[in-house]
C-alpha cells in the first residue's frame, strides 16, 4: 500500500476535486506553509473539522478532530493583504485517506495519507442535463467568476463535483460527496437534493 505523508489543512468547509475555495491566511504554521508550497509547486490536503476550531488560540491547544477523507489543495492564486497575511485560492485535485497523524512543534498536523482511485466517468444521462444546465448558471455567478470558476463539465465526474462544491449544500452533504467514488451515485444524490430544494 503506497502512503505518504502531507501537511493538513483543517476546515469547517470542504473541499471537491476540481472545487476552488478562498482562503484567508494569517497563522505563522500556514503562512510558512503556503510558502513552503509555492517555493516548491506542491500542495496540502484539507480536511473537514469533525470537532474543535480552525484557529488556535493559544500554544499547546489541542488540534481539531477531522474527517477521515480529505482533498490535495494546490494554490492557483494569491495576494498580499495588510499585517502580514495573505489571500489564497486554492483549487482540489486528488482525494486521500488519512491513516495516521502527527503534530509538528509548530502545531501543523500531517497526515500519513493514502490517495483513493476515481471510476472511469462516462458522458451524461439525458436525465442529468437539467443539472448541467443548473451548474452552467451557477458559473455565472460573480462569487464564482472571481474565483476563475470554468468548465464544461460535460462528463459525470466534473459535474458532480462542481455542483457539489457551489451549490448552497450543509458540509455535511458536501462531505457525503467526497466520500462517494462512484459519479453517477454522486449525481443521483444530487438529484435528490436539488429536487428537495425545489419542492421546500
Amino acid at each position: 500500500m503506497n502512503t505518504e505523508e502531507l501537511p493538513l489543512f483543517p476546515l469547517s468547509a470542504v473541499l471537491l476535486p476540481g472545487g476552488r475555495l478562498p482562503l484567508q491566511i494569517f497563522e505563522p504554521r500556514y503562512l510558512d506553509l503556503v510558502s513552503h508550497c509555492m517555493k516548491t509547486d506542491s500542495g496540502f490536503g484539507i480536511v473537514r473539522i469533525t470537532s474543535g476550531h480552525e484557529v488556535i488560540i493559544a500554544q499547546g491547544t489541542t488540534p481539531p478532530a477531522t474527517a477521515e477523507i480529505g482533498t490535495l489543495a494546490r494554490i492557483v492564486d494569491w495576494d498580499a493583504l495588510p499585517a502580514g497575511r495573505l489571500r489564497i485560492t486554492v483549487e482540489g485535485s486528488r482525494r486521500f485517506r488519512i491513516l495516521d497523524s502527527r503534530v509538528q512543534a509548530n502545531g501543523l498536523l500531517l497526515g500519513e495519507v493514502q490517495w483513493l482511485a476515481e471510476p472511469a466517468s462516462g458522458p451524461l444521462a439525458d436525465e442529468h442535463l437539467f443539472l448541467h444546465d443548473i451548474m452552467s448558471g451557477l458559473a455565472e455567478h460573480p462569487a464564482l467568476a472571481r474565483l476563475g470558476v470554468s468548465g464544461s463539465w460535460a462528463d459525470s465526474a466534473s459535474l458532480s463535483w462542481a455542483l457539489a462544491q457551489y451549490l448552497p449544500l450543509e458540509e455535511s452533504d458536501r462531505y457525503a460527496v467526497l466520500g462517494e467514488s462512484e459519479p453517477l451515485a454522486r449525481l443521483a444524490y444530487l438529484d435528490r437534493l436539488v429536487k428537495a430544494m425545489g419542492s421546500s
